[in-house]
């Protein structure tokens, strides 16, 4: 009689819900309690959210239905026409007021979160990718194989990355225009972020899976007749995927940061990318020519707005990080 109890309520059945579910419900009260937590994932989700919308319905935020177009129209190069200051007179978009060549810097500024967190999400997307694979190999059969992938992670980590992103990009631009390739632009230096951000992951999956390895679920799928290779996918990849999540939070507001600093050293236009083209850190750079001038706006609003994000998107990589930790959930 008491088991028909604890099992019916209210006339229904209870269904036991799965310890994944469970653990999920569980992070999200975390993270609510958590404030740095959900301060960044606020600032995150509005910046998403700016971003998607941008994509899909741009008349919804205010302006036309392909606003980098507009913007490449203006020009390849500044037309000379001096930037207005911030203003509530003649429309939201003048909120920030104009860079120069005349372009409003809010719906710029809103436009580039496309571009910015797109292809921040395909480099950090892709580093984690082959940094699993490789490190989960690397730290499961160890020798040689490991031995020769810890040092070449030596090798990224000895170098800056800003360093490192100009040198890839330097050299895949040659070597693509030398044999005809066609890509340039975002393209190029997405490819050169990519090959000198997955060692960070690498060394990350190889420190847990030396850990995992000699866990007995490990042992038991051995004597069972797993395989190695079995073993890496089934068991050890799924193990690191937690703490993978957690540094792709924190690197996504670094991948911005990196991606527009480049822009912002003039490699972009080096590479081909229009000098229009609405990218924070391009935005930033066209901002420059009017410093001297005393036209702060144009330099610091864009600024203050990457600021933002890469603190926001930073914070909630840090709170998330402090809601995974296994002593929080005692």
């Amino acid at each position: 009689m008491q088991t028909t109890v604890s099992i019916f309520k209210r006339g229904t059945i209870q269904k036991k819900r799965h310890p994944k579910v469970e653990d999920a419900k569980e992070t999200i009260k975390l993270v609510v309690k958590n404030k740095v937590a959900f301060t960044g994932l606020v600032i995150t989700a509005v910046y998403l959210f700016l971003a998607f919308m941008d994509q899909v319905y741009p008349a919804y935020l205010g302006f036309g239905p392909n606003i980098i177009t507009s913007l490449l129209q203006v020009g390849g190069q500044p037309n000379g026409k001096f930037p207005t200051p911030p203003t509530t007179v003649g429309g939201w978009h003048l909120w920030f007021g104009t860079g120069l060549g005349h372009f409003d810097i809010f719906p710029a500024m809103l436009a580039s979160l496309r571009i910015d967190i797109g292809y921040s999400l395909l480099i950090v997307l892709s580093g984690a990718i082959i940094g699993i694979v490789v490190g989960s190999f690397s730290g499961y059969y160890g020798g040689v194989w490991d031995e020769l992938v810890m040092r070449i992670t030596d090798i990224f980590y000895s170098i800056p990355f800003i360093v490192m992103a100009i040198a890839f990009t330097t050299i895949l631009s040659f070597t693509f225009t030398q044999d005809n390739i066609p890509i340039s632009g975002f393209n190029l230096i997405a490819l050169a972020l990519i090959i000198i951000w997955w060692p960070t992951y690498a060394r990350l999956t190889r420190s847990i899976t030396l850990s995992l390895k000699s866990s007995r679920f490990i042992e038991a799928a051995i004597a069972s007749g797993s395989s190695r290779v079995r073993n890496v996918i089934t068991h050890i990849i799924p193990g690191v995927l937690s703490p993978v999540f957690v540094q792709i939070s924190l690197d996504l507001g670094s991948i911005v940061l990196v991606f527009s600093t480049v822009e912002f050293l003039g490699l972009g236009q080096i590479i081909g990318i229009n000098y229009y083209t609405p990218e924070l850190g391009n935005i930033i750079v066209n901002g420059q020519g009017g410093m001297l001038l005393g036209y702060w706006w144009p330099i610091f609003i864009p600024g203050i707005f990457l600021l933002i994000f890469t603190v926001g998107i930073n914070i909630f990589g840090d709170g998330l990080r402090d809601v995974l930790d296994p002593k929080m959930r005692r």
